[in-house]
């Protein structure tokens, strides 16, 4: 097959994907579908969204992936015989009219067939492993850096007993937070509203379906990330939440997902996120 066949290859498969999401009847079925690319997403979530769909369709269970020559940097050796998972990579050409500050011009011809390998399907070097958060491990740590995030972005955060059962509130530039709930909790409220404060205040057009399906999804991506499993309280079929509700708003979600994490990546390290690749070869 050429390269351009298997990049029109890949495309469909993307495509498929999604068709697939929306046509599935059983609602069971399409929540664990749809929880499922939130993990990959969450992994994966400086890619983009149709390279997180294509990893998740071929590997399920990839945690982290790279190049063969990557792989060899990090001193570590693909095995034998492994599959190679297949992404899109984008073909970037040179240009004369514009410059950037490197002083070349950079343009986005198309995209190519490019090859990854998870780390499972490698041998050698141990590697640094990222820091856990959970309940009772980390998640003192990771909930002031939420907290840091949502006030740098310009939004005022108050914590109070709030009535009638709800955990938080989103109110067009300020978030309010049920002060009674736990660590883990207090880390899944405030990043679903948070959401809702990027996503929905100045856009309520959307039905209150659409905007809880957004917000929860991208409360439980960025949580997964971290490791934090506080429970989400979140069920598709809970809130007739439909196929084409979900594809429309999977971009979304990866979008605002990758948003957040690199805010709070940006408060740890107390600097502004810096943009990337969306299509990268390596995590």
């Amino acid at each position: 097959m050429s390269i351009t066949a298997k990049a029109e290859s890949l495309s469909a498969t993307i495509t498929d994907a999604v068709s697939a999401l929306a046509a599935e009847t059983d609602s069971a079925k399409q929540d664990v579908t749809f929880r499922a690319w939130l993990m990959t997403m969450s992994r994966f979530y400086t890619y983009s969204f149709g390279n997180q769909l294509l990893i998740a369709s071929q590997c399920s269970t990839a945690t982290r992936v790279a190049g063969y020559g990557k792989w060899l940097e990090m001193k570590r050796q693909v095995r034998k015989g492994e599959k190679a998972i297949y992404i899109l990579a984008p073909i970037i050409s040179k240009g004369k009219e514009l410059t950037t500050e490197d002083g070349e011009t950079r343009r986005l011809r198309g995209f190519r067939a490019a090859t990854v390998f998870d780390i499972a399907q490698t041998d050698g070097e141990e590697l640094p492993k990222p820091p856990t958060h959970d309940a009772t491990e980390g998640g003192d740590d990771l909930l002031p850096r939420v907290e840091t995030a949502i006030r740098h972005a310009g939004i005022a955060l108050v914590y109070k007993v709030i009535p009638c059962g709800a955990q938080g509130l989103s109110k067009g530039g300020t978030i309010e937070i049920d002060e009674r709930q736990g660590i883990a909790a207090k880390c899944g409220t405030l990043v679903h509203e948070f959401a809702h404060e990027l996503l929905h205040r100045e856009d309520r057009s959307q039905g209150k379906q659409q905007r809880e399906l957004e917000a929860e999804a991208v409360a439980y991506a960025v949580l997964t990330h971290y490791n934090l499993h506080p429970g989400s309280r979140f069920y598709l079929a809970s809130y007739g939440i439909t196929g084409e509700m979900l594809t429309a708003s999977m971009q979304t979600i990866a979008k605002t997902a990758r948003q957040i994490i690199e805010k709070i990546e940006a408060k740890g390290e107390g600097k502004e996120a810096e943009g990337g690749s969306a299509l990268p070869l390596a995590a």
